[in-house]
C-alpha cells in the first residue's frame, strides 16, 4: 500500500511564514486603527474640547446678560446732559420669527396627547397631517402676538414685517460669517481632512436668542407682554433696558430784549423753545453696530460664539456713541455687562454683576449755552436782517442790501475762560435738532451737521489785526508808539489797490487816517497800517507767527475722532486746523509778481481761514500776555499740551489791549456804536458792571446761493460778507476774564450784525455770574423787567 510522503521541512516553514506575515499585517492594521482612534480622541478631547463643550453647554447652560449703565455726561456745574433711563424692551424669540415655534409646539402637544408609543406608530403621512392641523392653531396664536405688538408699538403690519425681515437677514449674514470662520479654522487645522460639512449643523447664537421688536415701552405695556410670555412660552420676552436721555434736548427760555438795538427793542421778553441745546458737543448714540465696532471690540468670538469681552459689541443690538462727546468718550462711557449663568443639569447659578461706565465732564456751562442759543431764535429778532443793519443814506432813505429783510442768519458763538483755556460755551446754529425739523432743501443749504465753532472755516478779516501787530512787535519791526501814516492806499503809484476801508476814490471817498500808532490803528482798524506790518514781516514770518498762535493746528479740545479708511489711512474729524498758505503758494505769488496778496494777509484776507474757537483762543492768548494755553471742551480725554510763551513785549500787549478797548469805548472805534436812522448813534457795549475789549471784522465770503422762498430753488447768487466780533470781557475795573467770538454767516457788517449779538452774549455771561456780582445783579434786573 502506498504511503503518503511526509511534508518536507521547507514546506512547514513556508506555512509558518505566511501565517506570521498575516499576523504582522493584522497587527499593523490594528495599531493604525488604534492610532487613528487615539488621534480622533485627542482631537475631540483636547483640540476641539472647547468647541464641543460650548455646543453641549448651549443646551445645558442658560446664560443671561445684565445691562450695564452707560456713564453720564455732565457740564462744568455737574448738571446732567446725557444719562441712561431705565425702560423695557419687548423681544421675539427667533423660532417665533421664522415660524419654527408653531411646528415645535404642535409636535410637543401631539406627543403629549397621544403618548410617545402611539406617536411613533403613526406613518410619516399621518404625522404630517396631524402636525399641519395642530400647527394652524399655534399659527393663529402667534398672529395674535403679532397683532398685539403692532397695537402696542403704534406700527402697521408692513413695519413689523420689515423689522422681522431685517432680523432674519442679519442672522443669515452672521451665520454665513460664522460658517466661513469655522471653515477657515478647520482647513487651517486639518487641511484636506477638515470636516467642512459639519459646520452647517450648528445653530449660531442669533438663532437661539430673542430679538428686540419694541424698544422703551411703558411699564404697563411691559407687564402686559410679560403675562403673554407666561401664556405662550417661547414667543415673547420682556427685558429691562436703558435709553439715552438728554434733559436739554428741548427747553423753554425767556430772552430779555430790553437791551437790544432800539429798532428791535422790546420791554417784554421773548419766550422761545430751544431744540438741541449743545447737541453737537454732547453728541448722540446709535443702536446700529458697524463692522468696525465688531472688529475693534467684539463681545463674542466670531468662530466659536463664546463670550470673550462682556464690554464688547453684539452684532444684533447694542448702543454705540455716534458723534460728539458720546463718541469721543465711548470707551470710558461704556460699561461692562453682567452675566448670570444657570447650570440646568446641576440647578446652580453664578452671577457676575455689571460695572457702570464712567462719567465724563465737559467744560461747558449748559445754562450759558442755552442763553446763547436763544440769540439765534428767529422770534427773538437779533439774528435776522433788519434795516438798521443796512443803514440809511444822507437823505434818510433806507439802503438796500444783498439779503432780503427778515433773512435768518446762522453762525456760532464761543466763550473761552482766559485763565484755564476751557470752553464755557460753543454754540452752533442751526443745531442738529433744528436741522432735523427743516425741509430737506433748507437742510442741504444750511448744513446743520457742521459744528461751526470747531469745524467751519472762515476768513478772519480785521479781527486778525491784533495778532499781526503782536507778531511784528515781537520781531522788533514796529514799536508800540511808532506812527505809520495812512494815505488811503498802500502803493504810491496805484490808488485802486491795497486801499484803506475809508478810501474809495472812484466813489468820491478819499478820507484817510493820517499818522497812527498801534493803539489807534487797531481802534480805527486802519488797513494801511497793517499792510505795512505785513510787508515788513513778509509772508513767511507772518504765517509762522500765525501758526504759533494756533492757526493751522488742530486745537485738540477733546472732540476730535479718528477714522481709518479702507486703505489704512487715518483721518481726524470733528475739528479743523484752519488754513494757511504753504511755502509753495507763497513762492507762486512771488513768481507771478502779485504785490497785493501778501499784504492782504495782514488784514486777514487771502488764503487764510480759521475757526471761531481758534479766534477766541488767540484773543485769550493776548489777554494772558502772549501765553498760549490748550483749549478744552472735554475734560480728561486728551493729554495736556505744554503751555508756550510767545515772548511778545509787554508794551505790545498793552498797546493791543488798549486798541481793543478803544475800539468799543471811543466814538471813533469801529465797535463803539450803531448808527441808526437820522444819524443817531447808539453805543454797542454799554453794559453795566462790565469792561469790554473787542474788534469787529467783515470778511469776504463765497457767493451765497440765495433762495428767497427757502423752497430749494436757487433764485440768484449774491456777494456778501461774514460778520465777526471777537473780544474780551471782565468785571468793571479788572482784567479780562473771558474771550468771546461771534460770527454770523453772510451777515455783512461786523459792527452792525455780529456786534449786537456779542453784546447780548456778554450780558448772558454776566447773568450766569462769570463777570462779577455787580454785572450779575444788573443782568438779573434786566431779565425781571416786563411790559405792563
Amino acid at each position: 500500500m502506498a504511503r503518503t510522503p511526509a511534508p518536507s521541512t521547507g514546506s512547514r516553514f513556508a506555512g509558518i511564514g505566511r501565517f506570521a506575515r498575516r499576523a504582522v499585517a493584522l497587527a499593523a492594521i490594528g495599531v493604525v486603527a488604534v492610532a487613528l482612534l487615539g488621534a480622533q480622541l485627542v482631537r475631540l478631547a483636547v483640540v476641539e474640547h472647547a468647541t464641543h463643550r460650548a455646543n453641549v453647554e448651549r443646551y445645558l447652560v442658560n446664560r443671561r446678560l445684565l445691562p450695564a449703565p452707560r456713564g453720564r455726561i455732565l457740564d462744568r456745574q455737574g448738571r446732567v446732559l446725557a444719562a441712561d433711563r431705565a425702560g423695557w424692551d419687548v423681544l421675539l424669540e427667533y423660532d417665533a420669527i421664522v415660524g419654527r415655534w408653531s411646528s415645535a409646539m404642535a409636535r410637543r402637544a401631539l406627543v403629549r396627547e397621544l403618548g410617545r408609543p402611539q406617536w411613533l406608530e403613526l406613518s410619516a403621512a399621518e404625522r404630517t397631517n396631524a402636525l399641519l392641523a395642530r400647527q394652524a392653531d399655534f399659527d393663529a396664536r402667534l398672529e395674535q402676538v403679532f397683532g398685539r405688538l403692532i397695537e402696542a408699538g403704534g406700527i402697521d403690519r408692513a413695519e413689523l414685517d420689515r423689522r422681522l425681515d431685517a432680523i432674519v437677514a442679519r442672522t443669515a449674514r452672521e451665520a454665513r460669517s460664522r460658517k466661513e470662520a469655522l471653515v477657515a479654522r478647520e482647513t487651517r487645522l486639518y487641511g484636506e481632512d477638515a470636516r467642512l460639512g459639519d459646520v452647517e449643523l450648528e445653530r449660531i447664537g442669533a438663532e437661539l436668542d430673542a430679538h428686540v421688536i419694541l424698544s422703551d415701552v411703558t411699564d404697563e405695556t411691559a407687564f402686559y407682554f410679560q403675562r403673554l410670555a407666561e401664556e405662550l412660552p417661547g414667543t415673547v420676552v420682556v427685558e429691562p433696558s436703558t435709553r439715552r436721555w438728554n434733559p436739554w434736548s428741548q427747553v423753554r427760555f425767556e430772552q430779555p430784549r430790553d437791551r437790544f438795538p432800539k429798532p428791535i427793542r422790546e420791554e417784554k421778553s421773548a419766550s422761545v423753545v430751544l431744540d438741541g441745546v449743545a447737541d453737537h458737543v454732547v453728541g448722540g448714540v446709535r443702536a446700529q453696530v458697524f463692522p468696525e465696532d465688531l472688529a475693534r471690540r467684539p463681545m463674542a468670538d466670531p468662530a466659536t460664539g463664546a463670550i470673550v469681552d462682556l464690554g464688547g459689541y453684539r452684532a444684533d443690538r447694542d448702543v454705540v456713541g455716534a458723534y460728539g462727546a458720546e463718541r469721543r468718550g465711548e470707551d470710558l462711557l461704556r460699561g461692562i455687562r453682567g452675566l448670570v449663568v444657570r447650570d440646568l443639569e446641576r440647578d446652580a447659578e453664578t452671577r457676575t454683576e455689571p460695572l457702570a461706565g464712567r462719567d465724563i465732564e465737559l467744560t461747558i456751562d449748559i445754562s450759558l449755552a442755552a442763553r446763547l442759543q436763544a440769540l439765534f431764535a428767529p422770534e427773538v429778532g437779533l439774528a435776522r436782517i433788519s434795516q438798521y443793519q443796512r443803514g440809511f443814506d444822507a437823505e434818510g432813505n433806507p439802503r438796500g442790501g444783498p439779503l432780503p429783510l427778515g433773512w435768518e442768519l446762522d453762525g456760532a458763538i464761543v466763550v473761552v475762560e482766559i485763565a484755564t483755556g476751557e470752553i464755557l460755551a460753543a454754540v452752533s446754529s442751526p443745531t442738529l435738532a433744528e436741522g432735523a425739523l427743516m425741509p430737506e432743501a433748507r437742510r442741504a443749504a444750511e448744513h446743520p451737521e457742521i459744528f461751526r465753532p470747531l469745524e467751519a472755516l472762515y476768513p478772519p478779516g480785521s479781527i486778525l489785526k491784533p495778532l499781526v501787530f503782536c507778531a511784528a512787535a515781537a520781531e522788533g519791526l514796529v514799536g508800540a508808539g511808532e506812527s505809520i501814516t495812512c494815505n488811503g492806499h498802500y502803493f504810491p503809484d496805484r490808488n485802486d489797490l491795497a486801499r484803506c476801508w475809508t478810501y474809495r476814490a472812484n466813489e468820491g471817498k478819499t478820507a484817510t487816517h493820517g499818522p497812527l500808532d498801534a493803539r489807534e490803528a487797531l481802534a480805527r482798524s486802519c488797513n494801511i497800517y497793517f499792510y505795512t506790518l505785513a510787508a515788513r514781516l513778509g509772508p513767511e514770518r507772518l504765517v509762522s507767527w500765525l501758526g504759533r498762535f494756533g492757526l493751522g493746528e488742530r486745537p485738540d479740545t477733546g472732540l476730535a475722532v479718528s477714522r481709518t479708511d479702507g486703505d489704512g489711512t487715518v483721518r481726524i474729524g470733528g475739528e479743523a486746523a484752519g488754513m494757511l498758505p504753504d511755502p509753495a503758494e507763497i513762492e507762486a505769488l512771488r513768481k507771478r509778481g502779485d504785490r497785493v496778496s501778501p499784504l492782504l494777509l495782514g488784514i486777514g484776507q487771502g488764503p487764510i481761514a480759521w475757526t471761531p474757537v481758534q479766534a477766541a483762543a488767540s484773543y485769550a492768548t493776548i489777554a494772558r500776555g502772549g501765553r498760549v494755553l490748550p483749549v478744552r471742551i472735554v475734560r480728561g480725554l486728551v493729554g495736556e499740551r505744554e503751555p508756550r510763551d510767545l515772548r511778545i513785549p509787554r508794551s505790545a500787549i498793552d498797546a493791543a489791549l488798549g486798541g481793543l478797548r478803544d475800539s468799543v469805548r471811543e466814538p471813533y472805534g469801529t465797535g463803539h456804536h450803531l448808527t441808526l436812522e437820522g444819524g443817531v448813534r447808539e453805543p454797542l457795549f454799554a453794559i453795566d458792571g462790565v469792561d469790554v475789549w473787542g474788534k469787529t471784522g467783515t470778511a469776504t465770503a463765497a457767493l451765497l446761493p440765495l433762495d428767497g422762498n427757502r423752497d430749494g430753488v436757487v433764485d440768484t447768487r449774491v456777494r456778501t460778507d461774514h460778520a465777526w466780533f471777537v473780544g474780551l470781557a471782565g468785571p468793571k475795573g479788572g482784567a479780562p476774564t473771558h474771550s468771546i467770538a461771534v460770527v454770523m454767516d453772510y451777515g455783512g457788517s461786523g459792527g452792525k450784525v455780529a456786534g449786537p449779538v456779542a453784546a447780548q452774549a456778554i450780558r448772558a455771561l454776566a447773568a450766569e455770574g462769570y463777570l462779577g456780582e455787580g454785572a450779575r445783579a444788573a443782568a438779573a434786573a434786566s431779565a425781571s423787567k416786563e411790559a405792563p
